[in-house]
């Protein structure tokens, strides 16, 4: 088999979440072929910031990892991972919700531990910080974030407000969250001096696109907004802004830059780079519907792999229309019509239920893919003709690809 098989995993609604989508196409790749290894096999689960982003930045650049301890949103002392991409360390990936995270929308708490985190990377060197985003954060504007990196919040008697989620007063590991509304300046002079070595971006996930503030707190921003003006000279923008609002408080008082979470995850991870290459001979991408394939972020990622890539297999867990069954650019199959002898799911089927339905499906499906491979135009996958072969492929040696 060959030995560059790039493997894209998108979620399945309601099954699998991306990296466990991709985890599954692996182990089924391998137990197809057992002598396809580590090195000839690359993963790529479709992230944008959500969960299982910092393990896959991390494990694909070959970079490490550094728990520290943090403040959760309710204030109790927690324990978060810090990702290093690559060797060299300069990009650091946090995922917020490690330490921001809450049950529901809108609840109030505090972000303090963002900016530890962030402070954190800063001391062992990053030069930028990838912040992914998943929904739901606490709701205060990154404003905990902002005060652990040394920005100052006063009350309109001239007391100074605890926004770091340790107030007197905490019990239960509920710590007491100053209503943003007690705000009446802001002093932005002692931030961390290592902010301003750095670049920060803030990788929005789906669920901070879907999501928005509570009428109440998007009326507060406002005030705010003009009281950071005043203050700093920066005038902070409300438009677009998650449940959490925590795009406000890093973009205005910690100058973070508010990127697509796809687009963020693709730049970081360098894979549309080795793709352009020609580092891959074959391409396997899982799908949920058709229609996930011309998302926006998605279709041109999909048409850089059909354009490098010599044999390019689509599956599709729905079912595919005849007449686009197949292509000269992919061999589409639907997961949906790989017959089992079992019983059909049941329309109030459990997730367990769905889920090994899915994963035999996968398993009987995989062996087909691979041989079709094997025998496509009587040759090896990797056999192909200087005519197949991309010009930076004929213009170097063949080398393999370490995942």
């Amino acid at each position: 088999m060959p030995r560059t098989i790039l493997a894209i995993a998108l979620a399945l609604p309601d099954v699998y979440d991306a990296g466990e989508t991709a985890t599954l196409l692996t182990r089924h790749i391998r137990a197809a072929d057992p002598s396809i290894g580590n090195r000839e096999l690359v993963s790529v689960p479709w992230l944008d910031g959500s969960r299982g982003t910092l393990d896959f930045l991390v494990t694909h650049t070959l970079g490490s990892f550094l728990e520290v301890e943090a403040t959760s949103a309710s204030g109790e002392e927690v324990v978060a991972p810090i990702g290093f991409a690559g060797e060299d360390g300069k990009l650091a990936i946090i995922e917020m919700s490690r330490v921001a995270g809450v049950e529901r929308l809108g609840k109030p708490g505090t972000t303090a531990g963002v900016g530890q985190l962030i402070q954190d990377a800063l001391d062992e060197g990053a030069f930028s910080i990838v912040l992914c985003q998943e929904e739901p954060l606490a709701a205060d504007a990154g404003f905990g974030a902002a005060a652990a990196l040394g920005v100052r919040f006063f009350h309109r008697t001239g007391e100074e407000l605890d926004y770091l989620g340790t107030a007197s007063g905490a019990a239960h590991g509920e710590a007491k969250h100053h209503p943003l509304s007690e705000i009446a300046r802001v002093d932005t002079s002692g931030r961390s001096f290592a902010l301003l070595s750095s670049r920060l971006f803030l990788a929005r996930s789906q669920t901070a696109l879907a999501s928005r503030p509570t009428r109440e707190l998007s009326e507060e921003l406002g005030r705010l907004a003009e009281i950071i003006e005043r203050d700093t000279g920066i005038l902070p923008s409300g438009d677009g802004l998650s449940a959490s609002a925590i795009e406000f408080g890093l973009v205005s008082l910690l100058g973070a830059e508010v990127r697509d979470g796809f687009d963020l995850v693709l730049e970081a991870s360098q894979i549309e780079q080795a793709i352009a290459r020609g580092e891959f001979s074959h391409a396997l991408v899982l799908a949920p519907s058709e229609e996930s394939l011309i998302a926006p972020r998605l279709r041109p990622f999909v048409e850089l792999v059909q354009r490098h890539v010599t044999r390019c297999a689509i599956l599709i867990q729905g079912p595919v229309p005849k007449e686009n069954g197949e292509s000269h650019a992919a061999r589409k199959y639907s997961l949906e019509e790989v017959s089992l002898f079992q019983a059909p799911l049941r329309v109030n089927a459990s997730l367990d239920e769905r889920r090994r339905d899915f994963a035999l499906r996968l398993e009987k499906l995989m062996p087909k893919v691979l041989e079709e491979w094997k025998h496509a135009n009587g040759s090896r996958p990797d056999d192909r003709s200087s005519e197949e072969r991309s010009p930076s492929e004929k213009a170097r040696p063949s080398r393999e690809r370490r995942a």
